[in-house]
């Protein structure tokens, strides 16, 4: 009891210290000399804030304050980010004429807080950068252009940066994207010091965990003693970013130096630039290079581009289809396992309702059961898998799982699930129904009269991904598991109400916003997806008036196209460049060209296509792997154009797109394949965002006569 009583008081007395982050809204003060301007960034291990400091009449200006609040991410020596703070202070104040980091303006502390305040670097961070250019950035490193050669110096003064740090003895330890800022002169400052430990001072003891995950080098995750070459590793990973045009450092994590070896020389074709990162890349840091070779190898590559000196090519790892088959039938054992199933609840995703794991190795779990996300995006995949003969025996457990989860959270409720193709009833209609089309599943009965209580829904949408175009691909796809005249009835009632809805300038509306209209443009929303719709069930039902909507759709689309060279492209209503992929942008809308053309016969159709398509590059590059806004979709799309457009150009650039998701492949321990479809840490099964969506990329490019495109084609 008296212990307990002890602790009591301590909580007691904790608590009573206790301070609260301060609220991030502009014209607040804080301190005595500092007003917010607005919130930069905001998470568990410090706010960061951009203020107006006003000392006197003139001595004013911008400045950057990060707040550590008590108790905030204690370690288990008690230190909190409060410590961590104070001890980027102390750097700042040894390195400020050493190496160019942020100057320090002072600290104070107020109602508990403790804050820093350092000076502004105005411009952005190279991570941005790498976003805002990733279309073109690794094109640009190969040929040499202005882009590529800025980005080649930005990393030689990165490397110089860090060398001027290692002449003080210190090592950053967190060196990423994010942590250098360019200026708009083209300058390089380092920021974000507060991990950094002194090899001089040795402190701080211990010195301060983790990092970056992605960025660290192994015996860094592993907490080892902190070592100048900790920060090579980290380097070669921001070289290696930077050159596959933004892709994430994680998706090269825990490798084998043959695949790395591998992998680098598909994304860097220079091989002495390419051996450089490999070895900055080595598990064993007595392996890597200094600091001054790296600069050395960039500095050279760049001299040698700008010479037009002609430079070794690195050997090419191409994988050969055989390989990409082997890949799908191990990802069946991925499906079945721990890494994307839990063994009593089936396949998991990251919950869309919570806040992320504060533990960036593991995803808030939550278990779906839509086309997009849930279980029934997998069970379409597996019943395509099965089709082919492929062997799906180990999944059967979660394809039952899955199968009780529709009957659980879709059939038990209803009235109350959402009606759409990719997040509601009709897509698990759908996929119902190409279950039991393709043998996967038995109690057909059971099954036919849960397809029809799932597409019964009314539905005050319009578009392909919740709205009535995506019911009536439903209906087309289950047709063969319901009353015929009823399914007519019902496709020939939503063809009817888009008639009705569709201006006279051939467009539809998707929302009004403060009294204006508003028509996307895209397929999953958009005129394009409703066009998509009118379309097949014009040339299904040979319906005269549906083909005229559609004409009048793709007349609209036409007139909202912008050319550029050689490529056609859309923008949003209001004018601004709307995403790229397959979800809103030009991949998506040149489907329904495609479908234009198959149909209709007219090259003008054919025309938009092609043009639509040509806005990426050949060997396009994209951290995003996924179907909805990743190179899987787009992958989809240039198979549809091959098969449909008949030029092999597509089909060239879709084997591009299946080598570079071969070659961004990770493999579990348990000999499973896997793949990080974009910045998360813990794989998820889903299609849409998610591994499904991705092995049936890769299955239906090795299989482009049997399988078609998801969801769109019966």
């Amino acid at each position: 009891m008296k212990l307990a009583a002890t602790t009591n008081l301590q909580d007691i007395q904790d608590s009573s210290l206790q301070s609260k982050k301060v609220e991030k809204k502009a014209g607040k003060r804080i301190g005595f000399n500092y007003i917010i301007l607005r919130s930069i960034k905001e998470s568990q291990k410090n706010d960061v804030m951009l203020c107006i400091y006003i000392k006197s009449l003139l001595n004013f200006g911008i400045c950057v304050i990060k707040e550590g609040t008590y108790g905030d991410t204690k370690d288990k020596q008690g230190r909190d980010i409060k410590d961590r703070l104070l001890w980027q202070k102390e750097l700042h104040e040894l390195l400020q004429n050493k190496v160019h980091l942020p100057h320090l303006l002072g600290s104070f502390e107020e109602n508990g807080n403790y804050y820093l305040v350092l000076e502004r670097i105005r411009g952005k961070s190279l991570s941005k950068l790498c976003k805002e250019n990733s279309k073109d950035l690794r094109e640009s490193l190969i040929t040499g252009s202005k882009t590529g050669m800025t980005f080649l110096n930005y990393l030689a003064q990165i490397t110089s940066l860090l060398e001027d740090l290692h002449k003080s003895d210190v090592i950053h330890r967190d060196v990423t994207a994010a942590n250098f800022m360019i200026t708009p002169s083209g300058e390089v400052a380092i920021i974000d010091m507060e991990l950094s430990y002194s090899l001089r001072q040795k402190s701080p003891s211990p010195p301060f965990q983790l990092g970056t995950y992605g960025y660290m080098s192994p015996e860094q995750e592993a907490m080892q003693p902190p070592a100048l070459e900790q920060d090579t590793f980290s380097l070669a990973a921001i070289i290696l970013q930077v050159w596959t045009g933004d892709i994430s450092p994680s998706k090269f994590n825990n490798l084998s130096i043959k695949d790395l070896s591998d992998r680098v020389y598909f994304f860097i074709p220079d091989k002495a630039l390419a051996d450089t990162i490999i070895a900055g890349l080595h598990p064993d840091p007595r392996q890597r290079p200094s600091l001054a070779t790296m600069g050395q190898a960039i500095t050279a590559y760049r001299d040698d581009l700008y010479k037009r000196k002609l430079r070794t090519n690195s050997p090419s790892a191409i994988f050969p289809k055989e390989e990409i088959l082997e890949t799908i039938h191990h990802a069946v054992d991925s499906l079945a396992s721990p890494l994307l199933a839990d063994k009593e609840k089936g396949w998991f995703s990251a919950n869309s309702h919570v806040a992320p794991n504060p533990d960036k190795t593991e995803i808030n779990k939550s278990w779906y059961v839509s086309f997009a996300k849930g279980a029934s995006g997998v069970i379409y995949l597996l019943s395509k898998m099965h089709s082919l003969n492929i062997n799906i025996t180990k999944t059967r457990p979660y394809i039952d799982i899955g199968l009780s989860l529709i009957e659980t959270k879709y059939i038990d409720r209803i009235n109350e699930v959402n009606p759409g193709l990719y997040y509601g009833s009709s897509g698990v209609a759908a996929v119902l129904s190409t279950a039991i089309h393709e043998g996967l599943v038995q109690h057909q009965s059971l099954y036919i009269n849960w397809i029809s209580s799932l597409l019964n829904k009314e539905n005050h949408l319009l578009g392909i991904q919740d709205g009535i175009a995506g019911q009536g691909l439903a209906y087309a796809i289950c047709e063969p598991f319901l009353h015929q005249e009823t399914a007519t009835v019902l496709q020939n009632k939503y063809v009817d109400r888009l008639l009705g809805l569709q201006d006279k300038d051939g467009s539809w509306i998707r929302t009004v916003e403060n009294g204006k209209k508003r028509a996307t443009r895209g397929l999953a929303h958009g005129v394009a997806g409703i066009t998509y719709f009118l379309l097949e069930f014009a040339r299904s039902h040979d319906h005269k008036d549906a083909l005229t909507a559609a004409y009048r759709g793709l007349h609209w689309l036409i007139k909202k196209s912008i050319s550029n060279k050689r490529s056609i492209l859309w923008k949003s209503s209001s004018g601004k460049d709307i995403s790229p992929w397959w979800n809103e942008g030009a991949p998506g809308i040149a489907l329904t060209f495609i479908k234009a053309y198959e149909v209709l016969g007219e090259e003008k159709y054919k025309k938009y296509a092609v043009g639509a398509l040509q806005n990426q590059s050949k060997n396009v590059i994209d951290n995003n792997l996924t179907q909805y806004q990743g190179l899987s979709g787009l992958g989809e799309v240039y198979l549809e154009a091959f098969k449909i457009l008949k030029n092999a150009e597509w089909l060239e650039r879709a084997g591009w797109i299946a080598q570079v998701l071969m070659h961004l492949k990770k493999t579990h321990s348990s000999n499973c394949p896997y793949w990080l479809v974009d910045h998360e840490r813990q794989p998820v099964a889903d299609f849409m965002s998610g591994n499904s969506g991705v092995i049936h990329f890769l299955l239906r490019y090795c299989f482009l006569e049997k399988i078609g495109l998801p969801l769109l084609s019966r």
